[in-house]
């Protein structure tokens, strides 16, 4: 059932790793763009779920420990839609859909809608990990073919929870050099392809305009997520 007109929408902002400096990155960085009428719980996978997901095996396992804990807490009941922030075809995304007629989005997802509406390539910045290949697939799967708007993917050599809690110096060096490297192959809009990165546009128009190109725009697909999931929630299915 959609909600009604003067309610207050609950969503809850998963993150399916069990690393706390990421979900404390994204209590920072949405809370203050929470939407109006909306309000933001935010979650974190138990400590048994994998601290980074980095590849297809640790997606699966913090998407079995996750939905495992969602229903335990009765969480869908609670909540009226649901952010994954993991920028990936995560499985958690697909199985809360089949036990909820509530909206649940990707962050992936979210961010190439937003892309799509705003300019005219884009590309994506993302960790150096196992699903860097994955993401070429992923994208061309929610396109539903391949597309001269996408211009390519960089990773940027870091892992998942370094970009939160490793050393800040080297996390922008690396971050600036991978915009360098995705304003080379013509994108003008940019995805941030972590929900670690969270709060790192800055760094990425830094690199675009260290290397000569215009400022770029950036999209953090947890960020556009909420504003989505916001609407979505009001609309009859």
């Amino acid at each position: 059932m959609p909600l009604e007109k003067d309610s207050i929408a609950s969503l809850l902002i998963i993150n399916p790793n069990s690393s706390g400096s990421i979900t404390e990155g994204l209590v920072r960085v949405l809370t203050p763009l929470t939407p109006p009428g909306a309000a933001l719980t935010f979650y974190t996978a138990p400590n048994c779920a994998p601290p980074a997901i980095e590849n297809l095996t640790t997606g699966v396992q913090s998407a079995h420990v996750c939905y495992e804990d969602i229903l335990n807490q009765d969480l869908l009941n609670h909540h009226d839609g649901f952010l994954v922030c993991c920028f990936s075809d995560h499985p958690l995304t697909y199985m809360l859909r089949e036990r909820t007629s509530k909206p649940v989005i990707g962050i992936l997802e979210s961010a190439i809608v937003q892309a799509m509406l705003i300019g005219k390539r884009f590309g994506i910045v993302t960790t150096g990990t196992g699903y860097k290949y994955e993401h070429y697939t992923e994208v061309r799967n929610f396109l539903g073919a391949n597309s001269e708007r996408f211009a390519g993917l960089v990773a940027v050599g870091l892992g998942v929870v370094e970009l939160r809690e490793g050393d800040k110096t080297h996390v922008e060096k690396k971050m600036k050099e991978g915009a360098m490297k995705i304003a080379e192959k013509g994108a003008d809009v940019v995805l941030l392809g972590c929900a670690g990165m969270a709060g790192m546009e800055g760094l990425v128009k830094d690199g675009f305009v260290e290397a000569g190109y215009g400022v770029p725009k950036v999209v953090d697909g947890a960020k556009s997520g909420i504003v989505l999931l916001a609407g979505l929630v009001r609309i009859p299915a």
